[in-house]
């Protein structure tokens, strides 16, 4: 029998999703409860990371052991290639099918810490940004892996992307500095993992990525668990995970602190369920904010943010848009954010401030439900804004509490529907949001 393209079957996979077109799909996601996606299935062969040549001294580049180790994987039909305890710096390196990648306690994958390890030109040695564009390339992900089916990156180990030297290169940098000028270097992603067929991340720490930390693109089954992904909350855009396009997801039991979106569902994701995270500082949980491919039957339960900039977020923008529709929140707490509720279809990005985009391609947001939402020491209540041509409809907010100092605002969109809702809004309920950012 011939295999379909992996991109046909993607696509395939999200009209039936987004269609309902088999009702046994075992991820329909208003049916939470029977929510599963498939798991990768990994051969039961084992490889040691140092039987290639790896030296976990934190000094050591290790690149080539890593690719020889995965190399040896893949000829052998698959397997878990485990990395003892030490610190690996390595380069940039590439995963292959029917893959675990598995880290130890005490096992840690690095990228290297100077852009001259990177085989990059130093930023104070040049002189323009056109000469940064001829001369420096933007490195692959630390890990990634494209065509791919049967991946896991699991176990108590860490994969540290050694981002602070990237940060102070970044659009964020060159908008603050005093001193007009200033040079930008484009920035590589941490993990990435694309064109993907059953997709497992459990257990790892992320942290201090130059840019996002996990960025799983174009996946069918994709489960993310126990993960904790770190950066400094004002490390510029290290969102945490952006899955998407993706059909049929589970995000649960995470433990993220960075500085960007924490969570933030991409265009073209359909299926998703997002259980029992833990969430501080960063922009919170996010939609968008490019949504021309939709994003569609989401669930998000159980979650806390605590002094995050926004709680829950659906952005988008003329030139970018299509339909967010079907999606649920239910049992969230917030303490100390900054905008409890956030829909806004008018969102303007700071590194793309003229952006015009498509102009055929117009958002909209209609059919969310906020249900059982817990809300303190929250400076805005929310904003619910739409466009003229696109007001947002289908709104519900059901046994809410919230406690806030600026009352929720709405704006060419549909007042939403208010069941059992409590708001305080008055002078000093802040006070728990200032706490956070002392």
């Amino acid at each position: 029998m011939k295999t379909l393209p992996l991109r046909l079957l993607f696509r395939m996979a999200v009209l039936t999703a987004a269609t309902g077109a088999i009702d046994s799909s075992p991820a329909a996601v208003n049916l939470a409860e029977g929510f599963t996606v498939a798991r990768p299935v990994i051969p039961a062969r084992t490889f040691n990371l140092r039987d290639f040549g790896a030296v976990g001294d934190g000094r050591t580049m290790n690149t080539s052991a890593f690719k020889s180790a995965i190399a040896a994987v893949d000829h052998a039909g698959g397997g878990q290639l485990v990395v003892p305890k030490g610190v690996y710096v390595t380069q940039p390196f590439a995963l292959c099918s029917s893959l675990d990648l598995h880290l130890d306690e005490g096992a840690v994958i690095q990228a290297p810490e100077t852009f001259e390890a990177m085989g990059l030109p130093d930023p104070a040695t040049l002189h323009s940004q056109a000469e940064v564009e001829a001369r420096v390339h933007t490195p692959d992900p630390l890990i990634s892996g494209h065509y791919l089916h049967d991946v896991a990156l699991t176990g108590p180990g860490i994969i540290d992307g050694s981002g602070a030297h990237w940060w102070a290169w970044s659009e964020r940098a060159a908008r603050n500095d005093p001193h007009p000028g200033r040079l930008v270097y484009n920035r590589p992603h941490l993990v990435v993992i694309a064109h993907c067929e059953r997709l497992l991340v459990a257990d790892i720490t992320l942290r201090n990525s130059s840019k996002f930390h996990l960025v799983p693109s174009e996946i069918i089954d994709l489960t993310i668990e126990r993960v904790k992904v770190r950066a400094p909350f004002d490390a510029p855009n290290t969102d945490a995970i952006d899955p998407g396009p993706v059909v049929n997801a589970i995000i649960r039991g995470c433990d993220i602190d960075t500085g960007d979106d924490d969570i933030v569902i991409k265009t073209g994701a359909t299926n998703v369920l997002i259980e029992d995270c833990a969430i501080r500082h960063g922009h919170g949980l996010s939609i968008g904010s490019g949504t021309t491919g939709g994003v569609h039957h989401m669930l998000a339960r159980r979650c806390s943010f605590e002094g995050t900039d926004n709680g829950i977020r659906i952005k988008s923008m003329r030139g970018a848009g299509g339909p967010v529709r079907d999606v649920r929140y239910e049992d969230m707490r917030m303490t100390g954010v900054g905008t409890a509720i956030l829909l806004d279809l008018n969102y303007v990005d700071n590194n793309r401030p003229d952006f015009r985009g498509n102009p055929r391609k117009i958002p909209s947001i209609h059919d969310v439900v906020i249900e059982r939402l817990s809300v303190t020491g929250a400076v805005n209540a929310g904003r619910i804004v739409g466009l003229p041509e696109s007001p947002i409809t289908g709104v519900t907010l059901r046994h809410v509490t919230l406690a806030a100092e600026h009352e929720l605002q709405v704006k060419d969109a549909d007042a939403p529907v208010l069941d059992d809702v409590k708001f305080d809004i008055r002078p000093g309920n802040a006070q728990a949001r200032r706490a956070y950012r002392e």
